[in-house]
């Protein structure tokens, strides 16, 4: 095994820990994760072996029956798999550009299409092939159907290697699925899983068909201070940033602005939702979701998730969400719209974000034999976008600290608000977590709003005032990169 770093766009350490800007996200590294990363170079490939002497070198061997070799591969996966690392290995890596990502949607297509000729990958295509499905997370989906495909061997044997310790991690995370659920329901709180591995086998028929991610629940707002206890009690951490459950305003402000918070456990992380979103109103309430719940077949028991229908217009609200810049989101969105039962179990128009994700998803990946006259319309909404969609998908996201000011980011979050059908209680909501994130007050403990808002908003001030000064130099710092390399290239 052979990895390199990732697409990681800025790194801090200090006092022997890391935070790395990738995916979109910050992810703050443990102390062997740190001592892996400053081991990865970040241009060239390294063995398991060499990343293995350096942790040894850090931390000396591991008591038996430990194997330190072991021990480091699950962490680079781990790592790998939140594109902190690259898995360089097999085909020789290449960047994956406009062109492939195209590739890979006229793949995917292909896939849920009833055409039965296997779809054939251009050899000069392989490499940057390869870096579409990961950054895409959609190699999990091309290892499961290669009999769909006629991929060169190097590709296909890629896929392969890729998915091979995948499946184990996956398998491990089903486990602590069942573990979790079966601890909320020994002290009687309904919790529906959603995304992850109970979409991959609702959508796609294998709860490995997606990959491995984090557990996404669902509770009702009553069981949430329980399911926090619960899963504290299995060993889950509250992440850094959120208020745990007490009489502090800061737990007040995040259950009554908020919608998830995060706990960790080892390499895993659990996002405890009472809300599916900042629009409230989008979803029916929790009884609801849960009185017409499926079953689905994870790791050979069956889990609670939400119906066909609920499952559609939830995944459609995520992607539109995230202007649908993932390929695997827009993927799960065309498997369920295939499903006659989504359709026939509709309760409740679908809302003008969730139209555009069926639309999109028509335009990339066809429109599903028999589909009702609602998609035809959606894709009609949703044409114009297609270019910008497409585009999107061909890059990666930038980490951009604009988002935390709240100027800056107010105008973007209300336009997503309204287009998912937002009332006046979301907008309002919205506008207490731009003023006031729910991170700026979660280490406040006292109970008194009048107390904890004005510290608050002192803290907010001055933090505003540092990012718009860090903003201003990335800024400065983008455009000169621009100015010098079109001045190259005109030389």
């Amino acid at each position: 095994m052979r990895v390199r770093r990732g697409f990681v766009r800025d790194v801090f350490s200090e006092g022997g820990r890391t935070a790395v800007f990738v995916n979109d996200q910050v992810l703050v590294l443990s102390e062997m994760a740190t001592v892996i990363f400053d081991a990865t170079p970040a241009e060239a490939t390294t063995t398991l072996e060499d990343i293995t002497s350096a942790v040894v070198a850090e931390f000396g061997e591991p008591a038996p029956p430990t194997d330190a070799t072991e021990a480091t591969r699950l962490q680079v996966l781990d790592l790998v798999a939140h594109r902190v690392l690259q898995d360089g290995s097999g085909v020789a890596h290449e960047a994956f550009t406009a062109a492939s990502v195209e590739t890979l949607r006229q793949a995917m297509r292909h896939l849920v299409s009833d055409d039965p000729t296997p779809w054939r990958l251009p050899d000069a295509m392989s490499g940057q092939f390869v870096g579409a499905m990961r950054r895409h997370r959609l190699t999990e989906t091309v290892a499961r159907s290669l009999d769909r495909f006629d991929l060169p061997p190097a590709v296909a044997a890629q896929v392969s290697a890729d998915c091979a310790s995948e499946r184990v991690a996956i398998e491990d995370q089903a486990e602590e699925l069942h573990e979790i659920l079966s601890a909320l329901h020994e002290v009687g709180v309904r919790a529906l899983t959603f995304k992850g591995l109970a979409l991959a086998a609702q959508a796609h028929g294998d709860f490995r068909a997606r990959g491995r991610g984090d557990h996404d629940l669902l509770v009702d707002p009553e069981d949430l201070s329980r399911a926090h206890d619960t899963l504290i009690s299995l060993g889950w951490v509250p992440v850094e940033g959120f208020a745990r459950p007490g009489d502090s305003w800061a737990w007040r402000h995040l259950v009554r602005h908020y919608y998830e918070v995060p706990l960790a456990r080892g390499t895993s992380s659990v996002d405890l939702h009472w809300h599916l979103g900042p629009v409230r109103s989008a979803f029916p309430s929790f009884d609801t979701l849960w009185g017409r719940r499926a079953m689905v077949p994870v790791g050979g028991r069956d889990v609670p998730t939400f119906s066909s229908y609920d499952a559609l217009t939830h995944s459609a609200t995520h992607a539109a969400k995230d202007h649908w810049s993932s390929l695997r989101s827009v993927l799960d969105i065309r498997r369920l719209m295939s499903d006659p039962d989504a359709w026939r179990s509709a309760d409740r128009p679908l809302r003008q974000d969730q139209l555009l994700s069926i639309g999109i998803a028509a335009h990339l990946l066809g429109t599903p034999t028999g589909a009702p006259e609602v998609v035809a319309r959606a894709a009609d909404l949703a044409r114009a976008l297609v270019p910008a969609v497409e585009a999107r998908q061909s890059r990666m996201a930038g980490f951009d600290l604009t988002r935390r000011l709240p100027g800056a980011a107010l105008a973007a979050t209300l336009q997503a608000i309204a287009r998912a059908g937002g009332r006046p209680g979301d907008f309002w909501r919205e506008l207490w977590l731009l003023a006031i994130p729910v991170s700026d007050v979660s280490a406040d403990p006292t109970p008194r709003a009048a107390v904890a808002v004005p510290r608050a908003l002192g803290r907010r001030s001055a933090e505003v005032g540092r990012l718009w000064g860090r903003a201003a130099v990335e800024r400065l710092r983008h455009t000169s990169r621009t100015r010098g390399s079109g001045s190259r290239r005109a030389t």
